[in-house]
């Protein structure tokens, strides 16, 4: 009798985390708010993937708009966030 390894399919790699019940809890009302919007079944991994996806973007968009800002000028960003009202 043989057995099979479990392998993740090609360009995924299994991470296991813990996270506290609080922010469980949130990540499983996103999941059901996409849920009601879209009519399909969101299991908390997708939901889980889809918040660090949209993290990830917004860090980097960040990060390119303050590189942008100092080559424009070096203008700080708590004053474009000032003028902007952010």
């Amino acid at each position: 009798m043989t057995t099979r390894e479990s392998t993740p399919p090609l360009g995924k790699s299994p991470a296991a985390i813990r996270l506290p019940d609080d922010l469980l809890r949130r990540v499983d009302d996103y999941a059901s708010t996409l849920e009601a919007e879209l009519h399909v079944r969101v299991s908390r991994s997708n939901a889980i993937r889809r918040l660090l996806v949209l993290g990830l973007e917004d860090a980097e968009d960040i990060r390119d708009a303050v590189a942008a800002l100092r080559e424009e000028g070096e203008i700080p960003l708590a004053e474009v966030k000032a003028r902007h009202g952010l």
